[in-house]
């Protein structure tokens, strides 16, 4: 599924790529926002690729229009360069996570008000922006397990690995419950080869690693040596409540309650040629301290 290059072919390859960035601003910063796709569904084609009776929890989707018209059975070819519910209309890019729901009472779905996707620079676990970040690869695929609740950003409410009380909060933005997702910044140079006749789990999250810090210093785990862009998926949900009457729709799967089964999937089928392009001019080498699309 996979083929890895030396070490001397890898970077010659992301130079000539486009890869490889230069000198980063610490502020440096591209902001996409999405809206919700075309609903709600049991569906994830990243882990169940291809599978017909899959168990599998409902996911919300946010970014390219074709994942749920395809389910499970969804491929790159299909998907990228597609419509896109972005704003910004070359990412093309599939975003989900498992629906927020009540436990008691209808269990209704909790809608998303705001769903944003930040890519940084490369940085650390709870660090600054320590310099470029190589963009993914075309048809990366990725989980996110690190996570945190909050209230966001105004409210005096810290983060939590279960749902907080957002009790006191208004509902505005930045005042209301919110999910953070980090996906993994660290990659071995193992390039995404997928075939569409795959069933089964076609995640590329052995290739991917956390990055780590130590003494104040950053660095990617042994192995993975080549430093990427860091990608928070947030979202802010329509919730102000006292946090004990809601769930994820995984969390009775992963044998656990409050949310604490977060996570989140990144399937990179944006336009590669935009990212690459955006990733150098709004983060690798910023004329402006971001790019807000």
């Amino acid at each position: 599924m996979h083929r890895r290059l030396s070490a001397a072919a890898l970077a010659a390859a992301l130079v000539l790529a486009g890869l490889v960035g230069s000198a980063s601003s610490a502020s440096a910063l591209l902001k996409v926002k999405c809206k919700q796709t075309t609903g709600t569904a049991a569906v994830d084609p990243i882990v169940h690729h291809n599978e017909t009776m899959a168990m599998v929890h409902t996911h919300q989707f946010f970014g390219n229009n074709g994942w749920l018209s395809k389910g499970n059975f969804a491929n790159y070819a299909d998907l990228v360069s597609k419509g896109t519910n972005c704003r910004e209309l070359s990412d093309t890019a599939g975003y989900w996570t498992p629906t927020l729901r009540y436990t008691t009472g209808t269990r209704q779905t909790i809608p998303v008000q705001a769903f944003t996707a930040y890519y940084r620079p490369f940085t650390g676990v709870g660090g600054p922006d320590t310099g470029p970040g190589m963009a993914f690869p075309a048809d990366t695929r990725l989980i996110g397990t690190r996570y945190a609740w909050t209230c966001g950003q105004y409210m005096p409410v810290a983060p939590s690995l279960s749902v907080p009380s957002c009790l006191g909060a208004d509902g505005s933005p930045g005042k209301t419950l919110t999910l953070h997702i980090d996906f993994p910044n660290c990659w071995d140079g193992v390039r995404p080869r997928h075939y569409t006749t795959t069933v089964g789990n076609t995640t590329d999250n052995a290739h991917y690693a956390y990055s780590t810090k130590k003494s104040g210093v950053v660095s990617c785990p042994t192995g993975f040596p080549y430093k990427m862009i860091s990608l928070r998926e947030s979202l802010q949900f329509k919730y102000i409540g006292a946090g004990t009457d809601v769930g994820l729709s995984s969390d009775s799967m992963a044998g656990t309650t409050d949310g604490r089964s977060a996570h989140g999937d990144f399937w990179n089928t944006w336009q590669q040629a935009s990212l690459q392009s955006l990733v150098t001019a709004c983060i690798n080498t910023p004329a402006e301290p971001s790019c807000a699309l």
